[in-house]
């Protein structure tokens, strides 16, 4: 599995085109008011930071991949964009409402963005995880383009949405972190995310998995229009589940 600083260039432009967003729901279930100064940590090419923008006053997404921010700042410019890590946050104590993470806090030392997190939101102030999980199969069956990848796809990953990191040790251990933290117990909340896409949408999908990034690039893109040759549909129905974990700061705590 590649780290997501070690992907190719071509990997973050598909990860911009292919991945799937987020639903406004999953941002609402915390109950934040729309006056709230929010932080989106690992905020990639704004995919979540579009919906936030659009429910928050204020918004600051930290990124520390320059390829990452590069596009970000085309695709979200009404956000305050700074380069930093969520080990060591570049904003100041108690300054702001919320903390977001979407598809990233699994790449975190654990601890010590927990710590972070703490120092930086207000007293009570919230903690919202997401990830977008598989939720059925795409519609309609695109079993030609499984039946090229088969042969290659890695065995730990389900054909052919697979988003879950979960299945690799370093993410399913980040729950701990929060067993003696300044939070509360955190609670579960899960939220339907289908998405209608074209066929370049979808071949951007694939190309924004990391074994297929890992490939030689002349490789990788022949395999890519490959895939693309087998969608014989204008438009797929992607079904996803959003996963958000959430919780507040213990009362008399920041």
């Amino acid at each position: 599995m590649m780290h997501w600083n070690e992907m190719s260039s071509r990997w973050h432009e598909y990860y911009a085109r292919g991945r799937p967003s987020y639903p406004v729901e999953a941002v609402r279930v915390a109950g934040l008011a729309a006056s709230s100064t929010v932080l989106e940590i690992g905020a990639g090419t704004g995919k979540l930071t579009r919906v936030l923008v659009d429910e928050f006053a204020r918004v600051i997404a930290v990124e520390p991949d320059p390829r990452m921010r590069s596009r970000f700042t085309a695709l979200c410019p009404r956000a305050a964009l700074l380069a930093g890590a969520a080990e060591a946050l570049p904003v100041a104590q108690r300054s702001v409402d919320a903390v977001f993470v979407a598809e990233a806090f699994h790449w975190f030392d654990h601890q010590r963005a927990v710590a972070e997190i703490a120092r930086v939101l207000r007293p009570r102030g919230a903690l919202l995880l997401m990830w977008n999980r598989p939720a059925g199969r795409p519609e309609p069956p695109i079993t030609a383009v499984e039946n090229l990848l088969e042969p290659r796809w890695p065995k730990d990953i389900d054909m052919p949405l697979d988003l879950d990191p979960s299945r690799f040790p370093y993410a399913r251990d980040w729950p701990r972190a929060f067993e003696h933290s300044a939070f509360e117990p955190l609670q579960e909340s899960k939220f339907a995310n289908v998405r209608t896409v074209g066929r370049d949408d979808l071949v951007a999908f694939f190309g924004s998995m990391g074994w297929i990034d890992a490939l030689p690039e002349d490789e990788s893109q022949r395999l890519l229009d490959d895939v693309r040759s087998r969608l014989a549909h204008g438009e797929y129905r992607l079904p996803f589940e959003t996963d958000v974990h959430w919780t507040r700061l213990t009362r008399g705590r920041a």
